[in-house]
């Protein structure tokens, strides 16, 4: 890697040289032997140089749909969540005497039966 002092060294010597370098390119465009091809990219890189180079749109698509209506539907599905979350964060849980967690109340009734192992079950009986 060029330590800062060679870079700038070189940058100096590029700059000193530029004079030379647009005097060759004025005289390769109005050369009649100079091919077109490369008139055109002498003219490609003056222009490049100073104005600019040109926006560049680019249209893309994502399974037969465009990215624009790929971020429409992105937005709409971000609105969903959004809504659908703050109607869950607005609510409150409905309860029997409001002492208990209603998550605790869903697990109680999952594991309801499980007392009922210790007397025995019909799942316990094998038939002969």
């Amino acid at each position: 890697m060029p330590r800062a002092q060679d870079t700038k060294a070189l940058n100096n010597k590029i700059r000193k040289l530029a004079p030379d370098a647009i005097e060759a390119m004025g005289e390769m465009l109005r050369d009649p032997n100079t091919p077109a091809p490369t008139k055109a990219q002498v003219i490609g890189f003056i222009l490049e140089r100073t104005l600019g180079k040109p926006d560049t749109t680019i249209h893309l698509m994502t399974e037969g749909v465009s990215m624009k209506d790929s971020e429409n539907r992105l937005i709409a599905i971000a609105e969903e969540i959004r809504e659908e979350t703050m109607d869950e964060d607005n609510s409150i849980p409905e309860s029997d005497d409001g002492d208990e967690d209603p998550e605790e109340d869903e697990n109680e009734e999952d594991y309801a039966d499980c007392d009922d192992e210790e007397e025995g079950s019909e799942y316990d009986e094998i038939p002969e």
